[in-house]
């Protein structure tokens, strides 16, 4: 029997957008998951607006939208002395409409394509399982353990387990994509290690997932998403009656043995008379920052937590993970269709590892406002002065550069520039077409957005000049077989911002390539960003 071309290791919410990337290149996949049932887990929740423009690429940020939050719920952050002191600031943040105005009227490229969602991963991941179940490309199996793996120069047998009697499972792909989280067993088989740190001052934690609909104590202070009152964090999962508290431990030790009445630990930790309907789950957690010493090994590649750990602060976790989804998903349906070479197998560690790398670190800088804060207030600083501090040092889930501005700069399948890189910061984003940069996205002439030119599925040339300029590109394109779109588009406004005529953009969405005019070597620019050697 022919080898299934990928098999995915994991079924949490990357390894479902990776298997559903591929299915949109139409390329088929075995996905494989211990559990039968999704995570009951609120892990997560939110999914940032580059995260939400891949969801709209492939046809689920509608249904994303429709199971989350409500768009006319706003996610402000409230920082208090806890519910039984004082408030002390609010960081504004606006609903999905509010952001959605703000799009239109300020359509300059710094807005996203998409407004970020608030959605938990209890609710993410029934969406995606629900459009995994019905696609064609995806062979879902449940109930099966991922044990070990071999490979060669052209397979990965991979050796897995039924849960429920233990028989064995063996699986032969062309590709292995390790989706399975922090304590990954794909990590483990192909012998990746990890490195990282702690977090001084914040060794343990402790959460309680409850419903309550007394809104008069849980919104003393006003209506939140997030609400900071240091020794404990409470969350908003649906502006109904769901809510996450964690609680922050001094010790490393002092929830191994867990409270054994979590609402009575609450009460007694938020010092208040709330009214907790039912507890749903808890869970103890120790916070840390870890990341893989490789992406990849051979045929085999990690993604998302099984590749990088970082602390909630940013919600930069699982929006990170959704990255490298969309990477790997391109870059090995482009080998299992034939037209890809081998470079883009050694791209994919040398785009994703940096990001990771960087959110790993921005998520502790975040983090690292909330200790100070706290610190700033045990040793007699008043409200208006952590209030001050605070307000000072806002940019947790508004660091817009990190999110929306990451670039491949030192990609092997990028078209590079001599010219002198335009400025980059974690708190903006700057257009540009830069090679290797997400474009700007702008709301054209018509009305519909640039990005909804772009082809879901394979490279798309975006020419803004329509003269035949880019005609030697594409022919060059068909000659090696690499598909591309052409999307010709008449709008000044849009030319001027994406600063070339000709804008070669991959299936991420990034820049591979731009010019004005015919490239003097079509053939060297097509081979190059395919990954041919």
């Amino acid at each position: 029997m022919d080898p299934a071309p990928v098999l995915i290791v994991g079924a949490g919410p990357v390894g479902m957008v990776t298997a559903l990337a591929l299915a949109r290149q139409g390329v088929h996949c075995v996905l494989a998951d211990q559990d039968f049932e999704t995570s009951v887990h609120p892990k997560l929740d939110y999914v940032n607006s580059r995260s939400m423009e891949f969801f709209r690429q492939l046809g689920l940020a509608d249904d994303v939208r429709s199971a989350g939050v409500g768009t006319e719920h706003r996610a402000d952050v409230i920082w208090s002395t806890g519910l039984a002191g004082e408030p002390i600031t609010t960081w504004g943040l606006p609903s999905v409409a509010e952001e959605r105005r703000r799009i239109a009227e300020h359509n300059d490229g710094t807005r996203p394509a998409e407004p970020g969602q608030r959605i938990s991963q209890i609710e993410l991941e029934l969406v995606l399982r629900a459009h995994c179940q019905r696609n064609q490309f995806i062979d879902l199996r449940c109930g099966l353990r991922f044990d070990s793996l071999t490979q060669d120069d052209d397979v990965v047998t991979s050796h897995l387990a039924d849960v429920m009697t233990d028989a064995p499972v063996l699986i032969r792909s062309r590709y292995v994509i390790g989706c399975d989280g922090a304590s990954s067993q794909v990590r483990e088989a192909v012998g990746i290690g990890q490195e990282g740190f702690g977090v001084t001052g914040l060794p343990s934690a402790f959460m309680v997932h409850f419903k309550s609909r007394d809104l008069t104590t849980l919104h003393r202070h006003g209506p939140f998403w997030h609400y900071f009152a240091f020794r404990y964090i409470i969350i908003a999962q649906d502006e109904v009656d769901t809510w996450t508290v964690h609680v922050n431990g001094m010790d490393p030790a002092e929830f191994d043995t867990p409270p054994a009445d979590p609402a009575a630990f609450l009460l007694d930790t938020m010092q208040v008379d709330l009214k907790i309907d039912k507890v749903l789950l808890t869970s103890r957690w120790r916070p840390g920052f870890v990341i893989a010493d490789r992406y990849r090994a051979g045929r085999v590649l990690l993604a998302g937590d099984s590749a990088h750990r970082m602390f909630p602060t940013g919600a930069y976790g699982m929006n990170t993970g959704i990255g490298d989804a969309i990477d790997a998903a391109w870059k090995i349906a482009a080998l299992v269709k034939g037209f890809g070479g081998p470079g883009l197998l050694d791209s994919y560690e040398t785009e994703r590892h940096p990001v990771g790398l960087r959110n790993m670190h921005t998520s502790h800088r975040h983090l690292g406002i909330h200790l100070q804060a706290g610190q700033l207030l045990r040793e007699g600083g008043s409200i208006e002065a952590v209030a001050s501090f605070l307000e000072d040092e806002r940019g947790e889930n508004e660091y817009t550069g990190i999110e929306l501005g990451y670039r491949y700069n030192d990609s092997p399948v990028v078209c590079h520039e001599d010219a002198p890189e335009p400025p980059w910061s974690p708190r903006e984003y700057t257009p540009t077409t830069w090679p290797g940069a997400r474009p700007p996205s702008l709301l054209i002439e018509d009305g519909t957005s640039i990005y909804d030119r772009f082809a879901p599925s394979s490279f798309t040339l975006v020419d803004f000049a329509g003269d035949g300029s880019a005609d030697a590109l594409l022919e060059e394109a068909a000659a090696q077989g690499l598909p591309v779109s052409h999307a010709v588009v008449s709008d000044a406004g849009a030319r001027q911002m994406w600063e070339r005529d000709l804008v070669l953009l991959r299936p991420d969405h990034h820049v591979a390539w731009r010019g004005d005019g015919s490239d003097p070597n079509p053939a060297a620019v097509i081979r190059h960003v395919r990954g041919a050697r």
